[in-house]
């Protein structure tokens, strides 16, 4: 049966190879001229310069400059999500309590290593820019917080009415307010009186989670 799958599969022509690795190549270049610029450092011309290709060859690969800070906001969304999940993976015999505070490391290390990707995808607004509505920015979101729901759930138990439910959803989103509001500070430069800000992340977690 594998093999009679290998030789169905249509194979990758020269041109879908080459396609795929400049729309890679563009990617990556705009991530990198955010880390060190920011957001206004991705401009359409600056890349393309970068990338060898003429600004007009650049909508064969995206629509618009929108569209490709879409692809790097995906991008960098799923690279979080990514780290998450296999911080849960990797704490996943450990107590609900411990594997909250696993994926709590994760985020807050991800942003620390890509400040300057965490602040446009979660505060920075570039002039003009408007994410899809209800599009791929949306859902990869539930991808990054599904394993904090799902330990939290463990940790929960089943509610037992609309209340119960409805406190436990506040109780997230408060959670999930202290967590992100404690990274954006740190990797911004806002807590220089905090010499230990891994040790007050995790106490100020546990005492939200624990309360």
């Amino acid at each position: 049966m594998v093999a009679r799958a290998d030789a169905d599969a249509s194979p990758v022509t020269r041109r879908e190879r080459l396609r795929r690795e400049l729309t890679d190549d563009v990617v990556e270049t705009a991530r990198r001229h955010l880390a060190e610029g920011g957001a206004a450092a991705v401009s359409w011309r600056g890349i393309a310069r970068e990338v060898g290709v003429n600004p007009a060859s650049l909508y064969t690969y995206f629509d618009s400059l929108d569209d490709l800070v879409t692809a790097v906001i995906l991008d960098s969304f799923s690279r979080l999500a990514r780290e998450v999940a296999d911080a849960s993976e990797a704490a996943s015999e450990l107590e609900p309590l411990e594997r909250v505070m696993a994926c709590a490391r994760a985020y807050r290390s991800w942003a620390i290593e890509h400040p300057a990707e965490f602040n446009l995808v979660f505060t920075d607004r570039i002039p003009g820019y408007e994410a899809p509505p209800d599009g791929p920015t949306v859902a990869i979101q539930s991808e990054i917080f599904g394993p904090f729901v799902a330990a939290l759930d463990a940790l929960d138990g089943n509610p037992g009415t609309e209340s119960d439910v409805r406190a436990i959803a506040d109780e997230r989103v408060a959670l999930w307010g202290l967590m992100h509001g404690l990274v954006t500070l740190e990797i911004n430069h806002h807590l220089p009186f905090v010499d230990e800000t891994a040790q007050v992340f995790d106490r100020a977690l546990r005492r939200s989670i624990q309360s």
